[in-house]
């Protein structure tokens, strides 16, 4: 695996993970969180954000320790065996038909509702799309790493522009109810559940994490930078959906940022902000078929998949890797055009897979890590454990994702003996 190239410092590393964190979550979930718990909602922001940092803090000690293109895998393998790894993996890449096909179809709904695309012209720019992502992807980690930074520098100019135009509108100044009562679990845990997509992406960078140059010193720093950048980000833009109102139904939650740039500057603002959220899931999706693709890599490399997948263009990409990826979620966004299903039910289902990985992860870094980082490594298996329970009946996804897994797992190793012998 050494064959990749370590090309990335702190900067590129919170360029790609910032830009991946926002994503699609920051472009729909304040409104959606809103939606199911009013001013309640901020509650749930600062409690996901309290959750997830022992989760940060221990993927940033475990790719510090073991950086690998296998990522959460390899952590596994280290504290567990083999068969742990290779079930890992394959949880993970089971978030490959739903976790960017989400971001990319919120990217292009906001070029949609900006010129009234229908169902199949919308179909169309997101194969296209990918499409394009595909093209750039060939040409590195260190040219899509720049092209990342750059999205996010602007993303976050745009947002700085909407925070402070709001701010001096008096958004910030309106009292919030932070008392919690018990009969406000019913409506704070499920926002929780879903505000949890916010910092989905963790997972993700962790496959770049040999990319680095001094992984120990700048994959930590790149971890805690993006996760305190995103989380402000994201509190901040709760307080002023709730100051405008600017959510209580699918398609305004879909496109409040659009509500709220219109509002505060005018129909210019909605065309850029429509651009930039375009641009920003694109680069969220970027970086998830790249990890994506570095996996099947990884698990070619292991003997867990065939070793076509570990062929390299002279940019150290794995191209066949990628292509399976790309034509995964292309299909994926094939049957939402035939069949059609709801945005946010596919969010909670990818959470349930994602949160079995940080689990995971953790109970990996509770045998792997010592003293405080250990400590740090419990907290944040007991949180993770409350969460996935929290999502309630879907954990039940994972479950047949388990059995799925283990009759591929022991089909492929049975034909592997059988070819030996």
């Amino acid at each position: 695996m050494s064959s990749l190239t370590k090309s990335l410092n702190v900067y590129q590393g919170v360029g790609i993970l910032v830009s991946t964190l926002l994503g699609s979550s920051i472009f729909i979930v304040p409104a959606m969180a809103a939606s199911l718990a009013g001013e309640k909602s901020i509650i749930a922001w600062l409690l996901t954000l309290l959750c997830i940092l022992p989760v940060a803090f221990t993927f940033s000690n475990l790719a510090a320790l073991y950086p690998s293109e296998g990522g959460t895998a390899f952590f596994i393998r280290q504290a567990f065996n083999g068969q742990f790894e290779r079930f890992t993996s394959w949880l993970f890449l089971a978030a490959m038909p739903i976790a960017p096909p989400i971001i990319l179809i919120t990217g292009i709904s906001y070029l949609g509702a900006l010129w009234n695309l229908n169902e199949f012209q919308l179909f169309l720019a997101e194969s296209f799309s990918l499409l394009a992502l595909f093209i750039i992807n060939r040409y590195g980690i260190n040219f899509m790493s720049k092209l990342n930074t750059f999205i996010t520098l602007v993303t976050l100019a745009v947002l700085a522009c909407l925070i402070g135009k709001a701010g001096l509108a008096g958004a910030f100044a309106r009292p919030i109810d932070l008392s919690m009562y018990w009969s406000d679990l019913g409506i704070v845990i499920p926002a929780v559940s879903l505000i949890f997509w916010c910092f989905v992406g963790i997972e993700a960078v962790v496959h770049l994490a040999g990319s680095f140059k001094n992984v120990k010193r700048d994959f930590p720093l790149t971890i805690l930078i993006s996760i305190g950048i995103v989380g402000g980000l994201c509190i901040l833009l709760g307080l002023i959906v709730l100051k405008y109102h600017a959510y209580g139904n699918p398609v305004l939650n879909a496109n409040y940022m659009v509500f709220l740039f219109n509002i505060l500057f005018g129909s210019a603002g909605k065309i850029f902000v429509a651009v930039m959220a375009f641009c920003t899931c694109l680069a969220a999706v970027n970086l998830y078929l790249v990890s994506f693709s570095k996996m099947l890599y990884a698990m070619s490399m292991t003997g867990a998949l065939p070793e076509c997948f570990q062929k390299l263009n002279k940019m150290s990409v794995p191209i066949p890797a990628m292509l399976l990826c790309y034509s995964i979620v292309f299909l994926t966004l094939l049957v939402r055009q035939l069949i059609g299903f709801q945005l946010e039910e596919l969010i909670l289902y990818a959470n349930v897979i994602f949160m079995a990985v940080y689990l995971l992860a953790s109970l990996a870094g509770v045998v792997l890590l010592s003293g405080l980082k250990r400590g740090m490594a419990c907290l944040s298996t007991i949180l993770c454990s409350c969460l996935f329970i929290s999502l309630g009946i879907k954990c039940i996804y994972v479950l047949l994702l388990c059995i799925g897994v283990m009759i591929i797992d022991y089909i492929w190793y049975h034909h592997q003996r059988m070819i030996q012998a």
